[in-house]
């Protein structure tokens, strides 16, 4: 009786839209893979969910501003215009996830795990992103200004457009990146790994 109560309440996750208290229930009583979810348009800023699997679910609009998401899971995730701001990211695993138009100001991202995202028109001004995962990134036309990325792997990532004002790139590795009608500091380059 117990195990059919928990496929039907995992297909009732599954209908067309989630309900958010219904999640933070479960989360609280130990599950963590929620992923193939719809949580398009979800108000959740300030929750915290270290630890929770995210992947390859629909974030559209999501709002987790303030949100505590550190070790998660969002690989294949469609973050299209979420609002991550001053979100705690730490080792969050986001590879080809979809962050275009995402709002991660101020975010800490430290070695998360970003390879192969979409992050074109990104704003992550001023964002942690040490020792951050970049490979092979689509930041084209993101603005980076501010942003810390001491150690980030940034090989092969596309940069083109993109506002790298201000940015930290001590130690970066930046082999075959694309910096074509990028904004940088020239002095900043020499103290990355190109």
């Amino acid at each position: 009786m117990l195990q059919i109560e928990k496929v039907k309440r995992v297909a009732d996750l599954r209908s067309t839209r989630t309900d958010i208290m219904q999640i933070l229930d479960l989360y609280a009583g130990g599950r963590r893979n929620f992923s193939h979810l719809d949580f398009h348009e979800a108000w959740m800023p300030g929750i915290a969910v270290p630890g929770i699997n995210l992947s390859q679910t629909n974030l559209v609009s999501a709002n987790f501003f303030g949100s505590v998401l550190e070790g998660g899971c969002l690989n294949g995730s469609n973050l299209w215009r979420a609002n991550l701001g001053e979100a705690n990211l730490v080792r969050v695993s986001c590879q080809r996830a979809i962050l275009i138009r995402a709002f991660l100001s101020r975010a800490d991202l430290s070695a998360a795990d970003l390879r192969c995202s979409d992050l074109r028109l990104a704003d992550i001004s001023q964002g942690r992103l040490c020792q951050a995962n970049l490979q092979n990134a689509d930041l084209s036309y993101a603005n980076l200004s501010g942003a810390n990325l001491t150690e980030a792997d940034l090989r092969g990532a596309d940069l083109c457009g993109a506002d790298l004002r201000g940015v930290d790139l001590a130690g970066a590795a930046l082999e075959g990146v694309n910096l074509d009608r990028a904004l940088w500091d020239p002095e900043k380059l020499p103290s990355a790994k190109r």
